[in-house]
Formats: C-alpha cells, sequence, structure tokens
C-alpha cells in the first residue's frame, strides 16, 4: 500500500496499526522517526505498546498540546508511557475529560471514535456582498449565475442532488439614498438535479421574480436544499 501511494500519488506515507485511534496515531509518527520499521508499526501487542510509549515524548502524543505538555512536564509526566499510567482521576479534575480519555487511549481503552470523513452537508449556501453596487437586471443575473455554479461545484463534489433553490436579494442597510430591499424567494426544481444548467435556470427564475427595478443591490445569497 505504501509503494502504491507513493509511485502514484508520489507522497511517502507512514503506517501504524493499533487497538485505538491515539496509538495508532502514536504509531504513525514512530513509523515516520525510525526508518528501521519501513514505515510501518504495529501496536496489537501491549508490550510494544509500552515500549514505544516510554520512547515517545508526551508532546507526540494527539491532542496533547504545548501547554498541557508543559504542565504534565511539571507533574512529572513526561513521556507517554507515563500519562498512560497516570491516576485518570487527576488527570480529569486538573485537565478535563479529553486528556483523561487520550491517557484511556494510550492504555489500550478506545474511547475515541474513528471518523470516516465529515457528514455530508443537507443545505448549502453561497453569499457574497458586491463589490460594487448592482443597478441593472443583467448585471445581477451575471453575479447570480456565477454563484450559483459555484454552489452546484460544491454540490457535486459531495454527490448530491439539488430539489429546491433560494435566492435572496438586497440592498445595503447603510445606504441613504432609498428606502432599504430585502427579497427572497424559493424555487422547486422539477426533479433532483446537480446539473449547472439546471441551477442557473432555477436561480435565474427567482432573481426575476424579486428584482425590483431602480433599486441598488448589495448582496445575493444562494441555498441549496
Amino acid at each position: 500500500m505504501r509503494a502504491r501511494v507513493l509511485r502514484e500519488v508520489g507522497i511517502p506515507v507512514g503506517v501504524g496499526i493499533a487497538p485505538t485511534k491515539t496509538l495508532a496515531k502514536l504509531a504513525n509518527w514512530g513509523a515516520k522517526k525510525w526508518p528501521a520499521t519501513g514505515g510501518v508499526v504495529d501496536l496489537r501487542d501491549p508490550a510494544r505498546q509500552r515500549r514505544l510509549l516510554a520512547l515517545a515524548e508526551v508532546g507526540e502524543v494527539w491532542g496533547i498540546g504545548r501547554q498541557i505538555s508543559a504542565r504534565l512536564n511539571t507533574m512529572g509526566v513526561s513521556t507517554a508511557l507515563q500519562l498512560a499510567d497516570y491516576d485518570r482521576k487527576t488527570l480529569r479534575r486538573m485537565f478535563n475529560v479529553n486528556v483523561e480519555r487520550t491517557a484511556r487511549e494510550l492504555a489500550g481503552e478506545a474511547c475515541f471514535t474513528l471518523e470516516e470523513g465529515p457528514e455530508p452537508k443537507q443545505m448549502i449556501a453561497c453569499t457574497r456582498s458586491f463589490g460594487e453596487r448592482k443597478h441593472t437586471l443583467q448585471e445581477l443575473q451575471e453575479a447570480v449565475a456565477g454563484y450559483a455554479t459555484r454552489a452546484g461545484e460544491k454540490l457535486r463534489g459531495q454527490r448530491h442532488l439539488c430539489q429546491a433553490i433560494q435566492v435572496f436579494i438586497r440592498s445595503s442597510p447603510f445606504d441613504q439614498r432609498g428606502e432599504p430591499y430585502s427579497r427572497a424567494t424559493c424555487v422547486a426544481l422539477p426533479y433532483p438535479s446537480a446539473d449547472t444548467r439546471d441551477l442557473v435556470a432555477a436561480s435565474l427564475a427567482g432573481l426575476q421574480a424579486i428584482f425590483r427595478p431602480g433599486g441598488t443591490q448589495h448582496q445575493s445569497a444562494h441555498r441549496l436544499d
């Protein structure tokens, strides 16, 4: 796997194998630090875990920042092994529950889940204030089409489809030359889509419905649901 990533992507990687997330990250650190490991460190054996923990400074532990590391040092905790063996109640009282859980993880008790990735968004928003005030429908159409295109790129990046688009325009609240203006509308697509042409067409239809001739627009927003 490491050879394939290096060959196809050009990035050297290390592999850490362990029963907890914190131990796996520390194993990955060890794989990168010592070339003799061949880039792979397996910490499924408790004895190997403790050997590596004794070699790692506490500041190398995932989730232990510089300030926490300095405080731990004053408490006599300078290695990851010392943190793993430290009294849990004291860690929670002196720091917080995350430091306590980190110590448990170093001792082989899984406390943190392995996130596969961020949850896909149920709504995508694209809001912009114009660099210059927009006066005509054509100026707004050009801007809105661009925003719809960018929002569509985000949508396709998540491999999602959109079934409705909300379009919003408003004048600047600081503009004293006319009455404040703010309108929004929601346009339902005839079918769920991530096609830029569908998104732009729906956005322009929404803009047409809320545009007020003679006004000066300061901001536009899109929301894809």
